[in-house]
């Protein structure tokens, strides 16, 4: 894994966000803890199902019948017993378990046996003891299992006899009132962001919640207004946070339209830019890109997203808000990092990616980042969000930002992204762009320029990379990675100055 580059300029910023960040918890907790404002009650009844835009499998319901659950890459059997009563493999199994959104395949069939199978399944989760666990009554996993739980409603409704009716409300009941009390103690975040969403559903689909409706799409129209850019993407700068956000705030949107009520200006406005984003960072093979954490999205969901594409004009080449450039001619794209390190409260996930690129050509991915390791290997998490795991130049096996480490600002900020490039210029002709980062300055007081050149024919890409000093750079050891996609045959030839790539349909590029 390569080093981080030196520079403590930050840190002042970041122990004053912290500081600001632990006074608002303990602020929040002592409001929480003197609020006197009416909570919602049990709710009277569901006025309908949200829409959802996840794809049940009928596959996946097999297995859930027999008691294997496959959920974050580990896979639990619990044929004679509940899957709640059984250690879960890891924190990330669990979180995946207690959101109860595999129940959403249970759906595949629409059965009598799939009802009364959904309705078994949530009665032990209800009664279970892990249902209690810090995991469980995490805001985000208590905001999917909320939203699932109404989605699914149906199903678990049809044929039930009064008491699970009963039992069932009251749970509903009980998430929504945790929802309320959390949210205020939320950090603003993309995670609180999704909390309220799914308050806001909730409140949409429930009877008689008007009060909390309210309040919960102003909190979302407020936090819409921070976090989503001019350009349509996340402050983030992760496409898969454009995924996340879009797949909870189209059924919100449906469901207002449903009740013939009035959608927030914010909110139509950010799933209106959104959309075009996610064509942005979409390559010919029908997957996003890979930058910042970005985990491989299913094509189908993606399909599923452009439905509500109204506009499906051509994405723009330009995202100078979000710090991205692309190249796209004759079924060639090229997508380039030209950004910082976005701000503090939202680098936890951010990779040290300046000047990387990708890129495709047809339905065949070329070149890539290394994207989300940490979901195939936890330990893997830091090591994907260094330079080396990006295609870019780095020098002395240093990354061009690092991560926050120090005690105590990393427990309360968390694995912050920091120290990256200050200064990131661009200019850019139809299908030529050139970007420089200041990242190594600091350290080494050295400037990293990147010249991406794309044919019109779509059939080479010309780079050229190049540093400069403020002093002597001769003897500064430096690397250029190319991370090339998985399906590819490579071979270099005699003299190691070139290679080749066997793309999977036979063609070939040097």
């Amino acid at each position: 894994m390569s080093k981080p580059a030196g520079n403590r300029a930050t840190l002042g910023a970041l122990a004053a966000l912290a500081a600001r960040r632990k006074i608002a918890a303990v602020g929040a907790r002592l409001g929480a803890a003197l609020w006197t404002r009416k909570l919602a009650g049990t709710p009277g009844r569901i006025l309908f199902a949200p829409e959802t835009l996840a794809e049940c499998n009928a596959d996946r319901a097999a297995d859930i019948y027999a008691g294997v659950f496959s959920l974050a890459g580990e896979t639990l059997e619990a044929a004679s017993g509940s899957p709640f009563a059984v250690p879960p493999p890891s924190d990330a199994f669990a979180r995946a378990l207690h959101s109860l959104s595999w129940l959403v395949h249970l759906e595949a069939s629409a059965s009598e046996l799939s009802s009364s199978n959904a309705r078994a399944l949530v009665d032990e989760w209800m009664t279970a003891r892990s249902a209690q666990s810090p995991i469980a009554q995490e805001p985000q996993v208590v905001a999917e299992r909320l939203t699932m739980l109404l989605v699914v409603s149906p199903l678990l409704l049809a044929g039930a006899d009064s008491g699970f009716r009963v039992r069932f409300m009251r749970a509903i009941g009980r998430h929504v009132r945790r929802l309320e009390r959390l949210t205020s103690l939320l950090p603003h975040s993309m995670d609180r962001l999704k909390v309220v969403t799914a308050l806001a559903l909730a409140a949409t689909v429930i009877a008689e919640q008007s009060r909390v409706q309210r309040w919960a799409l102003a909190m979302l129209s407020d936090g819409l207004k921070v976090q989503i850019l001019g350009d349509g993407g996340h402050i983030s700068r992760s496409p898969a946070a454009l995924v996340d956000l879009l797949s909870v705030l189209i059924p919100l949107r449906e469901a207002l339209v449903r009740r013939q009520q009035t959608v927030p200006p914010q909110l139509s406005s950010a799933i209106d830019k959104m959309l075009p984003m996610v064509r942005f960072f979409s390559h010919g093979d029908g997957t996003m890109a890979g930058f910042h954490g970005a985990a491989p999205v299913p094509p189908r969901v993606l399909r599923a997203l452009a439905e509500y594409d109204d506009a499906m004009g051509k994405a723009s080449d330009n995202a100078r808000y979000s710090g991205f450039q692309r190249l796209e001619a004759a079924g060639a794209l090229a997508i380039i990092d030209v950004g910082g390190p976005p701000p503090p409260e939202f680098a936890q996930g951010a990779y040290a990616s300046a000047l990387a690129f990708e890129l495709s050509h047809g339905p065949h991915r070329l070149l890539g980042n290394c994207g989300a390791l940490g979901t195939v290997r936890p330990a893997w998490a830091a090591a994907a969000r260094a330079s080396a795991a990006q295609s870019t130049l780095i020098v002395r096996d240093t990354s061009s930002a690092r991560i926050l480490q120090l005690w105590p600002l990393a427990q309360i900020l968390g694995p912050v992204l920091h120290s990256g490039p200050h200064k990131v210029d661009v200019a850019r002709d139809t299908l030529s762009v050139r970007a420089r980062h200041d990242g190594y300055r600091a350290e080494f007081g050295l400037i990293h320029e990147r010249t991406l050149t794309l044919a019109p024919s779509g059939l080479w890409l010309a780079g050229e990379d190049t540093v400069r000093g403020e002093d002597k750079v001769a003897g500064v050891p430096f690397a250029i990675r190319f991370h090339v996609a998985p399906g590819l045959r490579v071979r270099l030839d005699k003299t190691r100055q070139k290679a080749m790539l066997a793309l999977p349909d036979g063609a070939i590029w040097l």
